[in-house]
């Protein structure tokens, strides 16, 4: 029965998170720092992993092997290793380097800021909080996904080797500025934006320039790139209807139940997203982990200054 599942895992239950290895290695980062730190090796384990649910019918966030699973289907796909093609096809067309990176090269230590985490707010990530029960993805969260886990988790991706290590569902490096040009891109369809004349934001000095206008990262059209995010149109059927996510993206609803774009709020409160109808792309970086409710202060702040529809995961977001 597990190979007859696993062999029907098909990428879209991958990028829709309901592959059903949403548990998939659970506990590694609270009992086995080696194997977590070693992406080859959790490939192989993960492989060997059954899924809980059947594939494509249960929508379950996967929170960390979401990483093991798209990076081994990258490499394998490519017959190379992940981090040469996120520089091949994204940081280089971009001009984000330096500024992007999943596992640090040396020498870049100095530059990382130390997380830190809000107990008294990610405790209530108990499932029997009432707060945890009325958030909009608990019901999309599974049962591993604990404070028990963030707790250790943050600690561990403070360590030198885990920021070394190949973990693209856990181990992002960016800056804020080149979240937002990425968001960017996406809202554009994949033609890559060129740089603002008057931005007060000089480059990193590891950050060579570069002025390329209309690169283009992806080959389909804009509408088709849009409806795979979204998980719409032709690509209906690759995604569970009505669920929090479309391929590889959250779909932003606003209030109303319109969807306006696409994002992804990380753990911790750190966040990105484009609103593709307005072509508008913001990214909140945060080194104190929370529920993330100042980042739904932000995000509301300046899409009320911008006369944006604000998202409706931001905007149910309150300062305690």
């Amino acid at each position: 029965m597990m190979h007859h599942l696993f062999s029907s895992i098909l990428v879209n239950h991958v990028l829709n998170h309901t592959a059903g290895l949403h548990n998939a290695l659970a506990g590694i980062s609270e009992n086995d720092h080696k194997l977590f730190c070693d992406f080859d090796e959790c490939l192989k384990r993960i492989a060997t992993v059954a899924p809980e649910t059947e594939p494509g019918r249960v929508q379950l966030y996967h929170y960390l092997s979401y990483g093991w699973l798209c990076g081994g289907i990258i490499e394998h796909a490519t017959g190379k290793k992940f981090q040469d093609i996120l520089e091949e096809a994204i940081v280089r067309p971009l001009g984000i380097e330096g500024e992007f990176y999943i596992g640090i090269p040396p020498g870049v230590e100095s530059r990382l800021a130390t997380l830190t985490i809000d107990r008294d707010d990610l405790i209530l990530f108990d499932p029997e909080h009432d707060i945890y029960k009325s958030s909009l993805y608990s019901g999309s969260w599974p049962s591993s996904y604990t404070f028990n886990m963030v707790s250790t988790l943050i600690p561990l991706m403070n360590t030198l080797n885990a920021r070394r290590s190949i973990q693209p569902a856990g181990n992002g490096h960016f800056s804020t500025r080149a979240l937002a040009r990425y968001y960017a891109t996406l809202a554009d369809g994949g033609v890559v934006p060129s740089r603002h004349p008057s931005s007060p934001l000089p480059p990193l000095e590891s950050h060579p320039t570069k002025d390329d206008v209309n690169t283009k990262i992806f080959t389909n059209p804009k509408e088709k790139m849009h409806d795979a995010f979204y998980g719409s149109g032709d690509y209906k059927d690759l995604a569970l209807p009505n669920s929090g996510f479309g391929l590889g993206f959250v779909r932003l609803n606003t209030t109303g139940g319109s969807v306006i774009g696409v994002g992804h709020m990380g753990l911790g409160g750190s966040t990105g997203h484009c609103d593709i109808n307005n072509r508008f792309a913001i990214a909140v970086t945060v080194n104190k982990l929370s529920l993330g409710a100042l980042t739904g202060e932000i995000i509301k702040f300046v899409c009320l200054e911008l006369d944006l529809p604000i998202p409706q995961l931001y905007d149910s977001l309150s300062v305690k």
